[in-house]
């Protein structure tokens, strides 16, 4: 299982790197043409042009890892390409990039999303310390309050939604909103709780818990996670942070730290240490 889970890092972050180094000249291009940064070495220029892209593409290749090691240990069709949990007919063309949900809820119905936006809202949490109120919305009040809306604008027709992750665990479906390490503003974290919360009601379905994921906890493993998130949702309640998303979602007898030491190797594997020096010496030369 080890080598399976390596293999899968090693062929995602194998297109991952050659993406970055296709187009690696042209980037940092950009960055020189930036007066802003005309003090500084080219070799510190051409390393942030490196960690700028790596940041920004490398979420796509650990979401597709995550996928795919989901499906190791729950299947294949426990983490399907197309989720459709009421069996709803549709037409829809394979093969899907990423994953998509199935629905017949008017998931761009100006009052549904004006129902889910004022539900979250007015759960917003409040007060700090001992006087601090969480958030109102819990796996409890969604199912209560924002499930109904998934008979209240259903139609005839059939929708598409992107999902970050989908997945059946045995017994509910998990919907969640995947994000690096999930440090969004306040002016964005919102939009992202509800979005989460749109995808819930288009899931239409009594077992099926809404999640806010980050794939590594920014504030450090041990650490109690701080954003902006959690003054839209319940924590720890509604949230999946770093070791324990990947505990999760890892095959049994795989440790968050065994899958650390793999994800090490699998970079070790590819060469990325070597790669980087080769793309910034042929910028700079």
């Amino acid at each position: 299982m080890r080598n399976t889970i390596k293999k899968i890092v090693v062929e995602e972050f194998s297109k991952l790197t050659n993406t970055i180094e296709s187009d690696f000249k042209s980037n940092y291009r950009r960055k020189v043409n930036n007066f802003l940064l005309s003090q500084m070495d080219e070799n510190i220029t051409a390393s942030m042009v490196f960690v700028s892209s790596f940041e920004s593409k490398s979420g796509f290749a650990i979401e597709t890892c995550a996928k795919r090691i989901a499906r190791l240990k729950f299947g294949e069709e426990n983490v399907p390409a197309i989720v459709n949990p009421r069996n709803l007919e549709h037409n829809i063309p394979t093969p899907v990039n990423g994953q998509i949900i199935v629905t017949d809820v008017d998931t761009h119905n100006g009052n549904l999303r004006g129902k889910i936006s004022a539900f979250r809202a007015n759960n917003v949490a409040s007060g700090r310390g001992k006087n601090r109120l969480e958030s109102g919305v819990t796996q409890k009040s969604i199912k209560e309050n924002l499930l109904p809306l998934a008979t209240e604008f259903k139609t005839k027709a059939i929708y598409t939604k992107p999902v970050d992750l989908a997945f059946f665990d045995g017994e509910n479906w998990n919907v969640l909103e995947l994000k690096a390490g999930g440090d969004l503003d306040s002016s964005n974290a919102p939009s992202n709780v509800e979005k989460l919360l749109t995808i819930y009601v288009d899931m239409g379905i009594e077992n099926c818990k809404a999640y806010f994921g980050t794939l590594y906890n920014k504030d450090g493993e041990g650490n109690t996670w701080k954003g902006a998130v959690k003054k839209h949702m319940a924590f720890p309640e509604m949230f999946l942070i770093g070791k324990t998303f990947w505990t999760k979602i890892l095959p049994d007898g795989i440790s968050f730290e065994d899958f650390e030491q793999i994800y090490k190797e699998a970079l070790e594997e590819i060469d990325l240490n070597h790669r980087i020096k080769l793309m910034i010496e042929d910028c700079i030369s």
